[in-house]
């Protein structure tokens, strides 16, 4: 009778580490879960953030690159419209790469995280492009 009445204390003794460990398991799971969440919501945020940085500037870059395009239409005009073979090839450059360059600004908010670095490097990188070739072209006007 001794025996069996430890043997039934030892029995629930075990028991109860089992059922409270397993307790502590699924709360640990409950806050890795929170956590996670968590993390997912300020990497959003921080991406929305980014996604609003990047379409402010580029709405800036391409109202410069805009300005500069009228410069350039104005100078062709002062120059009496004669171009040559060079200079209409970059300009046509330009105006595909604008072009480009705008329908992607378009789906900036609309890229995600893992596509994010590549894309903005890229974006960035056309905008530039962009500039560049236009200073070319009305420098050697």
């Amino acid at each position: 009778m001794f025996k069996l009445s430890m043997f039934l204390r030892l029995f629930l003794i075990v028991c109860s580490i089992f059922v409270f460990s397993g307790c502590g398991s699924g709360l640990q799971k409950s806050e890795d879960k929170n956590a996670g969440e968590l993390k997912s919501e300020i990497i959003s945020e921080q991406l929305q953030k980014e996604h609003s940085e990047l379409l402010t500037k580029a709405n800036q870059e391409l109202s410069n690159i805009n300005q500069k395009i009228r410069d350039l239409n104005d100078k062709i005009h002062t120059k009496g419209g004669k171009l040559t073979e060079t200079q209409n090839k970059a300009i046509d450059e330009i105006e595909e790469k604008r072009t480009s360059v705008n329908k992607r600004m378009h789906e900036i908010k609309n890229i995600s995280q893992e596509e994010w670095v590549n894309f903005k490097t890229t974006f960035e990188k056309d905008i530039d492009e962009v500039k560049i070739k236009i200073d070319e072209v009305i420098n050697e006007l």
